[in-house]
């Protein structure tokens, strides 16, 4: 289970569902670029790494509006 107790606990690595990462760090108030190539729907891909996260917080944690975050995926192509 993922709990929100920091933006840097809270960000799925490793095998995590790359949309879900997208969808959960935009929440949190940061831009997310991708690294990697995406041919088909992001939903197909996984995250294997996550930079920027924790470089610009307010004293409660958060990120500071507009942090960038990078977020590595590996996609499978589609062969239907």
């Amino acid at each position: 289970a993922l709990g929100l107790a920091g933006a840097a606990a809270a960000a799925p690595t490793g095998g995590s569902n790359a949309s879900d990462t997208v969808k959960m760090l935009e929440a949190e108030g940061y831009h997310v670029q991708l690294n990697g190539n995406a041919d088909g729907p992001l939903s197909r891909c996984i995250v294997t790494d996550v930079h920027g996260l924790g470089n610009s917080s307010d004293s409660a944690g958060r990120p500071t509006r507009f942090t960038t975050v990078y977020v590595d995926i590996s996609c499978s192509r589609n062969t239907d």
